[in-house]
C-alpha cells in the first residue's frame, strides 16, 4: 500500500474527509488527517487545543491513483491537488511514509510526548510521538512546551511543532528558562 498526499483548502480538512466519505462509493481507500494536542496560551490562560500537524494536507492509502480515482477526488469541494504534481501523482518516498505512519500509530490526534532535561540541559524524550526523533529536533520552546521537529514531504523540508510535558527537571537545568 502506498501513501499519497492530497492538498486541500487549509481549515477544511475535516469537511473534505466528510464529503469524500459520503461520495466515495466503491473506493476501498483510507484517508486520514493528523492533528496534534498542544498547550495553547491565550490572554494569560493555558489550555489544551488541537491543531493540524500538516495544515492543508491529508494522507491517502492506496495501491495506485488511476485517472478515474483522481477525478473523483478532484470533484470534491476544497480539493487543491495531489502532491507531488497532478500530472504525475507519486506516493511519498518509503522513508517519509514510514515516519508518517510512526506518528499515526499514536492515533489521529497526536498527544504530547513526555520529556526530561539531562545534565547538559538537552531534551530527552521518554515516551510519545517524539521518541526516536531527538536527532530531528531543531528548536525547543520551554515556555510553550513545544519542540520543532524536522520532517520532509517529497524531500522538501517541513518543520512541525509537537507538544511535550516535562516529567522532571534535572539539577542544573532548574534555573534555565
Amino acid at each position: 500500500m502506498n501513501l499519497y498526499v492530497i492538498q486541500v483548502k487549509t481549515g477544511k480538512e475535516d469537511t473534505y474527509i466528510k464529503l469524500w466519505e459520503r461520495k466515495k462509493g466503491h473506493l476501498p481507500l483510507r484517508i486520514f488527517w493528523l492533528r496534534k494536542e498542544l498547550m495553547i496560551r491565550k490572554n494569560g490562560h493555558t489550555h489544551k487545543g488541537l491543531k493540524s500537524i500538516f495544515p492543508g494536507y491529508l494522507f491517502l492509502e492506496a495501491e495506485k491513483i488511476d485517472p478515474d480515482t483522481f477525478q473523483e477526488f478532484r470533484h470534491i469541494n476544497y480539493f487543491s491537488r495531489f502532491l507531488k504534481a497532478d500530472k504525475t501523482i507519486c506516493p511519498l518516498p518509503l522513508d517519509e511514509a514510514k515516519r508518517i505512519y510512526e506518528l499515526a500509530k499514536y492515533g489521529r490526534v497526536i498527544g504530547q510526548s513526555k520529556v526530561i532535561y539531562n545534565e547538559q540541559d538537552r531534551i530527552v524524550v521518554i515516551d510519545g510521538p517524539m521518541k526516536g526523533l531527538e536527532g530531528q529536533i531543531i528548536k525547543v520552546d520551554r515556555r510553550k512546551k513545544r519542540a520543532k521537529v524536522r520532517f520532509s514531504l517529497y524531500n522538501n523540508p517541513y518543520p512541525i511543532d509537537l507538544g511535550f510535558e516535562v516529567l522532571e527537571v534535572s539539577e542544573g537545568a532548574e534555573n534555565v528558562g
